[in-house]
């Protein structure tokens, strides 16, 4: 006779690994968007100056109107989800699909590394735009002087020294946890282990990040938070019992948020790249045959574009390359691939039938 052993579910539910935001170390909230999705930040000119005159009627020089320039900060992101969980489902998996735990675990493991990767990417597009960017690879004997290199940047351009963060890749923070150099000039106490800083060094903390929230290639970004404005204008997230139609819950969530490079503080922005692995891009063409990458908020750089299904190699120059856009019509096969500082980080091939 055939044997029914007997089985069960555990209670207990297998968590994934999370982390909290790490990108609000490197952000500031100054300027208040309550009741609008728009900023407008004046930035004021200084004139040159002159030699004083100790005769005639303009002995300061000539006067001249003080200028001025705006910034417009308009929130863009404006994020939604929502889950049912049935009561009967609930009772028969012996109450493990909890609306309030399944609600904090879909903030963990969503909202918060959603944020982390648009700010992030902001700060290093932003970088790069600036000519903030280091592409040479480092090694077990060249990290602390890149990262030196990227200090130096900030230094030359009157970036405070106090406050400044570097959130660097684990790969990143193996080769300086090699260097001897590195090592023997960083500070680190066990609040900022458990913190997951990895050390201290003038001042600028250097914090581990997951590869998956740093921009593709990233080796370390420096920022000081004064330069990076990310307003959180709502946070709602609701939960409710026995909606019409549904027996049990209906968990809704929304997030508005956004994050921006202030014009007159972006030299407070340095970026280190270039690990050496090429990254493959997600390309597509939506209903319109219009190009689509899955996965571009996770590179950096400036998107071309080639005729033809081609190899791209990590590090390649953009020959024959040409600008290209996200949403733009496809009408042939073409290759489409990110170049940072003229060499190709990532790239992916869109075949038109």
């Amino acid at each position: 006779m055939p044997m029914n052993l007997a089985s069960k579910f555990s209670p207990k539910v297998d968590e994934r690994f999370t982390r909290e935001s790490q990108a609000l170390m490197g952000t500031n909230k100054d300027y208040d968007f309550a009741g609008v999705n728009t900023v407008r930040v004046y930035q004021i000119d200084t004139v040159d100056l002159n030699d004083y005159n100790r005769g005639g009627a303009n002995r300061y020089g000539n006067p001249t109107e003080l200028g001025n320039t705006v910034q417009e900060l308009t929130i863009t992101q404006d994020k939604s989800f929502t889950f049912t969980i049935d009561k009967g489902n609930k009772l028969q998996t012996q109450m493990v699909m909890d609306a309030g735990k399944s609600l904090s675990r879909q903030v963990r493991e969503k909202i918060i590394p959603y944020y982390d990767t648009y700010v992030f990417k902001k700060q290093a597009d932003a970088a790069i735009a600036n000519g903030a960017v280091d592409t040479v690879a480092a090694s077990t004997s060249t990290a602390y002087a890149k990262f030196l290199k990227g200090q130096e940047f900030l230094g030359n351009r009157n970036v405070p020294d106090a406050g400044r963060v570097a959130f660097c890749s684990y790969s990143f923070a193996n080769l300086l946890k090699q260097d001897p150099a590195f090592m023997k000039y960083s500070d680190r106490s066990q609040e900022m282990v458990v913190k997951g800083v990895l050390g201290e060094v003038d001042g600028c903390k250097i914090v581990k990040v997951p590869a998956s929230r740093l921009p593709y290639g990233t080796s370390f970004l420096i920022v000081h938070p004064i330069a990076t404005c990310a307003p959180e204008q709502l946070k709602e997230y609701k939960t409710h019992q026995d909606p019409p139609g549904i027996s049990g819950w209906l968990v809704e969530g929304r997030f508005i948020m956004d994050a921006f490079i202030m014009d007159a503080k972006k030299d407070a922005l340095y970026l280190g790249c270039c690990e050496g692995t090429m990254g493959e891009l997600t390309v597509s063409r939506d209903e319109e045959n219009k190009l689509v990458i899955d996965n571009a908020n996770h590179y950096v750089g400036t998107l071309m574009k080639k005729a033809g299904s081609n190899t791209v190699a990590y590090g390649d120059p953009a020959t024959g390359f040409s600008a290209a856009a996200i949403g733009e019509a496809v009408a042939a096969t073409t290759t489409f691939a990110y170049f940072v500082n003229g060499a190709a980080v990532a790239s992916g091939v869109v075949t038109v039938a």
